[in-house]
């Protein structure tokens, strides 16, 4: 059994806050679903946050938007106990040191763990728009007695996604032995892999993962 308690983790993914609800080529949930899908999470139990890329959009923002990511952050910051941030493909052309409130992990680019509560975290940032780096081979071996969770904004192989995004294939997710992937970049909610699972978070969609023991159970918010 974990030393610590592994409580719930929320996840949510490609908020591209900045892009209108509707009446746009490219739409996105919006602040106030994102708000809300927080207290949503903290309500189901959920004690940590992920935010798995493209917080905010790359083309479609306004100063007002750098104010939309402090409140999502904020937010988090104040409903659970660990609040960690991992940069996708869009976040990275923009300057968000500042934008970002105090008490949230950064995660950095190259392969690393994080501990929530009990949990283990696998994971890297994007460093660059089409970030070519094939990284999930040299990601963390998983930690003993305790659940292992990789969180990846990842292409995959490609062909649900127009461009490249830290890219890996299926068979080197799974031979990382974590209880479960889960992933951002591609914004509809496909699985990859049922047991363990792996598969995109989705726009506009959460996901909850527990823990029981050492596996990884993920279920919609």
């Amino acid at each position: 059994m974990p030393q610590l308690a592994a409580d719930p983790i929320l996840v949510v993914a490609d908020i591209h806050l900045g892009r209108k609800q509707h009446g746009d080529k490219k739409t996105g949930p919006g602040i106030d679903w994102a708000l809300g899908t927080l207290n949503r999470g903290a309500e189901a139990g959920a004690r940590h946050l992920v935010m798995l890329g493209d917080v905010i959009d790359r083309k479609r923002f306004t100063e007002a938007t750098y104010g939309e990511v402090t409140r999502f952050f904020q937010c988090g910051v104040e409903l659970f106990d660990t609040v960690v941030f991992i940069a996708g493909n869009h976040d990275v052309h923009h300057d968000l040191a500042g934008i970002i409130p105090g008490g949230v992990i950064v995660a950095r680019q190259e392969p690393q763990t994080i501990r929530a509560g009990g949990w283990a975290l696998h994971t890297a940032a994007v460093e660059v728009d089409r970030d070519p780096r094939r990284l999930v081979p040299e990601f963390p071996a998983p930690v003993e007695e305790a659940p292992n969770l990789g969180l990846l904004h990842t292409s995959v192989t490609g062909e649900y996604s127009n461009n490249p995004c830290l890219p890996c294939t299926r068979d080197e997710l799974a031979a990382c032995g974590y209880g479960a992937w889960l992933l951002g970049h591609v914004h509809n909610r496909i699985t990859l892999s049922s047991a363990p699972f792996a598969g995109w978070v989705g726009m506009g969609r959460a996901y909850l993962a527990t823990a029981d023991g050492e596996k990884v159970r993920v279920a919609d918010l």
